[in-house]
C-alpha cells in the first residue's frame, strides 16, 4: 500500500507529562500517508464513543497520546494537531505488518 501514500502528515510524539499535567512532545516529523475524509462512529468495548472525521493510512507507528498534524495543517499552530482516536495495525496475507489505520 506504500505506493499510494501521496500525502504528508506531521507526527509529534508524546515524550512526558509534568507534575502540572502539561504534556511535552517531540518536534513534528514528516511522514508519508494516504489521507481520506471519512465520518465514522467509533465505539470502544466499554461503551464510550467518538466520531472520527478522517482516516490516515501510514507506515509510521504512533500511540494515542501522540499528536498528528493532518496534511495541510500548520505545525506551528498547536490547535491544528489532533489526538488519534484509534490506531489499528493492518497485516498482509502473510501476517506481516503492512500499515496502520489512524482515525482522527
Amino acid at each position: 500500500m506504500g505506493h499510494r501514500f501521496v500525502h504528508t502528515f506531521h507526527l509529534a510524539r508524546w515524550l512526558s507529562t509534568n507534575a502540572r499535567g502539561e504534556h511535552e512532545y517531540s518536534a513534528p516529523e514528516p511522514h508519508a500517508c494516504r489521507y481520506q475524509g471519512s465520518i465514522k462512529r467509533l465505539v470502544a468495548a466499554d461503551g464510550t464513543d467518538a466520531t472520527s472525521e478522517a482516516i490516515l493510512f501510514t507506515h509510521a507507528k504512533m500511540e494515542l497520546r501522540d499528536t498528528v498534524y493532518p496534511p495541510g495543517a500548520d505545525t506551528e499552530d498547536v490547535g491544528a494537531g489532533k489526538q488519534p482516536l484509534r490506531v489499528t495495525p493492518r497485516f498482509d496475507l502473510f501476517g506481516k505488518l503492512d500499515h496502520y489505520e489512524v482515525y482522527l
